[in-house]
């Protein structure tokens, strides 16, 4: 009799990981951090007219070729600005939601932009500062003129976004650091083989050692033609009774049994 062959049972489908709270709140500041710099941007382009104003009205309304020069430059910073916060805007909005599928490249490019925006950050810092204390410095001069040209706190809040971009950075790459792996499609490390665990069969899960049907122990069947027969045993004949061993009483007419032995 031939049996067919079962299919391997197929393992149910894993559930989808769920996202831990570190991405989730590095995928926010992401997102935080981009809307920040994109209304930066558009308030340096909302002040700049009002600051070349002030600036033309300071230094006399003269048409010098100093004064034209920074005002060509106060336009192409609030430009450039407003290009590169555009362009943050969405690379870190796509970032965000590559972090929330459990991107592992999402996560490393995070990475890569943090570091580049915190050492921007620092470099902006520094440059801000040098330029504050030369115009504090040189009173009387286009430099200072174009300083005081700008809002009050126009300074002071460049400072405090250029702190608070920095810390951003830093806690961003944090909380990446501090998510597992596993979201981010990294498996674990296996474990080594079992030395007595049974060898796994084609199309089959592997059964450790120790699993499964056991035998019960107790006597087995006797073998065939009964304990210590050198002799197959055959099935008996109708009516014909059988004997311990495992062997057919002898009838009155089988030659074989009434045959003295040797």
């Amino acid at each position: 009799m031939s049996y067919a062959m079962q299919p391997p049972v197929a393992a149910p489908p894993l559930a989808a990981p769920r996202r831990p709270v570190s991405v989730a709140f590095a995928s926010i500041l992401l997102v935080v951090m981009a809307v920040a710099g994109l209304a930066y941007a558009i308030a340096a382009i909302a002040i700049a007219p009002g600051t070349i104003d002030r600036f033309r009205a300071a230094t006399g309304g003269s048409g010098g070729a100093d004064v034209d020069g920074m005002v060509t430059v106060v336009w192409i910073v609030a430009a450039v600005g407003a290009v590169l916060a555009v362009i943050l805007f969405a690379l870190y909005i796509v970032l965000a939601l590559g972090l929330r599928r459990g991107s592992n490249a999402a996560r490393i490019a995070a990475w890569v932009v943090s570091g580049l925006g915190l050492l921007a950050g620092c470099a902006s810092t520094v440059v801000m500062t040098v330029q504050l204390s030369g115009a504090d410095a040189a009173q009387g001069t286009p430099e200072a003129a174009l300083a005081d040209a700008y809002p009050g706190s126009w300074f002071g809040l460049n400072v405090v976004l250029c702190v608070a971009q920095m810390a951003g950075y830093v806690v961003v790459g944090m909380l990446l650091l501090a998510a597992p792996g596993t979201f981010f499609g990294r498996a674990p490390k296996p474990l080594p083989p079992d030395p007595f665990a049974s060898p796994a069969l084609a199309g089959y899960p592997r059964v450790p050692a120790g699993y499964g049907p056991q035998p019960t122990g107790g006597y087995s069947a006797p073998p065939a033609g009964g304990y210590g027969s050198p002799y197959p045993s055959a099935p008996p004949a109708a009516g014909q009774p059988i004997q311990p061993g495992g062997r057919p009483q002898p009838g009155p007419d089988d030659e074989y049994w009434s045959r003295p032995s040797n």
